[in-house]
Parts: C-alpha cells; sequence; structure tokens
C-alpha cells in the first residue's frame, strides 16, 4: 500500500471518533441547556394559630358571688325619702373683718334734732319732702371714702334715691375731692329731669367713680348752690369744716336747705360738730352713720 494512502486512512481513523464525541457533547450540551432550570425559592408559611376564649358563665347562685346587700328590716317594704340625699350646693364666701370690712349702715340709738344718726322713716338716707322740686347731692369721693367701702354704701344709698324720684322732680349730682365735677348729660350741666333715661346715665356715671385724692367742702359746696336747688345734701366722712367755710356758704345761700350726713365710726353724738352747724345755719338736718364693727 502506498505511503499517502496509508495516511489518509490513519486521518479518518482518528476523524470519526472525534466527530461522534463532539456531536455527542454539543448534544449533552443542547439538552442541558434546554432543559428547564428548577431553583428552589424560599416559601413563607404562617402556621394557623388557634385562639381559644374561654367563656366564663356566672352562676347566679354560686358561692363565689358577694352577697347583695340588705336593707335594714326598718326600711323594708317602705319607699325611700331621697330628700335627704347629700348634694352639691355652693358654699357662699365668709368674709374677714380684716380682709373685707363689712359694709356701714345706720344705727338709731332714739337722738332727735340735727344730731340724729337714723335714716327716715321710710329707710331713705335722702329724704326728699314732697314740695321740693329740685335736689342737689354733694358727694365726697376723697380717698378716705375707699376706707371701710364708705363710697360703695354711699353710692348705692345715692342710686335707690335717685330711682324714687319723681320724672317731675330736677336733679342733680356734685361729686368732689379737690376739685368739684358735676354730672353732664347730653352737654347740660344744669339742674337735669328725674326721667327713666337721665337716671340711667346718672347711675352708670356713679359707679365708675372711685376714692382718691384730698378734700375740697367750699368748692363742692359753691358749685351745688351755684344751681339753686330747694335742697342740697351733702355726704362726707370729714367733719372738719371750718367756721369761715361755714360762715361763707351760709352767707352764699339763699333759698337751699342744706342737710349734712356725715359716715364715721364715732360713736359719741356730735351735735355741735361743724357739719351739724352748717345744716342749722342753712335749715336743714345733720345725720350721723355709724359705722358697723
Amino acid at each position: 500500500m502506498p505511503h499517502s494512502a496509508d495516511s489518509g486512512w490513519t486521518i479518518r481513523t482518528a476523524a470519526i471518533p472525534l466527530l461522534v464525541s463532539l456531536a455527542l457533547h454539543g448534544l449533552l450540551f443542547l439538552a442541558l441547556w434546554l432543559w428547564p432550570a428548577r431553583t428552589c425559592s424560599p416559601v413563607l408559611s404562617i402556621e394557623s394559630t388557634r385562639i381559644t376564649l374561654d367563656t366564663c358563665v356566672l352562676d347566679p347562685g354560686s358561692s363565689t358571688l358577694l352577697p347583695e346587700r340588705e336593707l335594714p328590716p326598718d326600711l323594708l317594704g317602705q319607699d325611700v325619702n331621697t330628700t335627704l340625699a347629700p348634694r352639691l350646693e355652693e358654699t357662699p364666701p365668709i368674709s374677714s373683718p380684716k380682709s373685707a370690712p363689712a359694709e356701714p349702715r345706720a344705727s338709731a340709738n332714739g337722738s332727735h334734732g340735727p344730731q340724729a344718726d337714723v335714716c327716715s322713716s321710710d329707710g331713705s338716707l335722702f329724704p326728699l319732702p314732697a314740695t321740693a322740686k329740685s335736689v342737689v347731692y354733694v358727694l365726697d369721693r376723697s380717698v378716705s371714702m375707699g376706707i371701710d367701702r364708705k363710697l360703695d354704701f354711699a353710692r348705692r344709698e345715692l342710686i335707690a334715691s335717685l330711682r324714687r324720684l319723681s320724672p317731675a322732680v330736677r336733679f342733680q349730682i356734685v361729686d368732689y375731692n379737690d376739685s368739684a365735677e358735676t354730672l353732664v348729660v347730653d352737654g347740660q350741666r344744669d339742674l337735669l329731669p328725674a326721667e327713666p333715661t337721665i337716671v340711667a346715665k346718672a347711675v352708670w356715671f356713679l359707679q365708675a367713680l372711685e376714692a382718691a385724692g384730698t378734700t375740697n367742702h367750699l368748692a363742692a359746696l359753691r358749685r351745688g348752690l351755684d344751681l339753686h336747688p330747694d335742697v342740697l345734701y351733702l355726704l362726707t366722712d370729714a367733719d372738719d369744716l371750718k367756721p369761715e367755710m361755714i360762715a361763707a356758704i351760709t352767707q352764699r345761700n339763699q333759698r337751699t336747705v342744706i342737710h349734712t350726713i356725715e359716715l364715721t365710726r364715732l360713736r359719741a353724738p356730735h351735735p355741735e360738730g361743724p357739719l351739724a352747724q352748717l345744716a342749722r345755719n342753712n335749715h336743714g338736718t345733720y345725720r350721723r352713720v355709724a359705722l358697723s364693727d
């Protein structure tokens, strides 16, 4: 056999197994490629939980329950009175003489004339005669009137007097400390008719007053007399008018009856004091209102 023939046969002999091996491996690779991949993914599983509720049944006749409270034998078969049951009530504050001084009140001691310290028979601190057609209230509001709530007492009494006035009566209010001021309503400073609307404005004016300053009796009395009223009431807690002041007011007065009212803690009568002399010289009366303890 020639040499070239042997070489060709040898190549064919070696190539056939190689091709067969490549074909088998290719088929195996193809099979692995096409075979579906199976992966194991984690699985979340919740085991069912069983909740059991035990029902407790109470036996009315069970001895484990507390026994029902029994009423006393004397209340059995009777209706219960609820009027004695406790209830919430608001207790009024209890004032102390040191923290809240008592309001002044008039005390009757049976005296008469200029030194009398009682109110009129109808309880008014400012009794007005039926014949009077005009009245002026001269009210001291100096700082001393704030002690013992004297200004509150005077304000309350004056408001009550205003509300009792007939609409036909004319009035005016002069409040004073170191200076004197009159009530101004709709620009008017003269005597005002005691009509309900005017009285209401006067009440508002009085409620706004505060105790302050010193005392100037002469300026206040002059301002009141310049209005020429039938009656003038002077209410103060200072019985310190000078003799020359009393003389000047009496000389200035033409026809007005002057009544004086003193708020004081002094118990002894003071019939010859300056306020009593002023009232006596001007045909009026003097009253002392003793403050309670």
